[in-house]
């Protein structure tokens, strides 16, 4: 494995790790304030939510292309 497809890989994994804060504190804040608090704690929990699944893809996506290259 070439030293840029490992950088690669680390570079993914970063964002992957990234994404675990969003991805527990998007439904925890839908939970907690998002059903009974006002408007604007929904819209939050969706976009840490959003945020989070953007991450992974965007992970996964570097992750893949550091193994097969472009």
């Amino acid at each position: 494995m070439s030293k840029s497809n490992q950088d690669e890989i680390v570079a993914g994994l970063f964002k992957l790790a990234w994404s675990f804060p969003f991805i527990f504190l998007g439904p925890a804040l839908f939970i907690g304030k998002g059903t009974s608090g006002a408007w604007y704690w929904t819209v939050l929990s969706i976009v840490l939510m959003l945020g989070g699944i953007a991450f992974i893809a965007l992970g996964l996506r570097q992750i893949l292309r550091g193994f097969f290259g472009d």
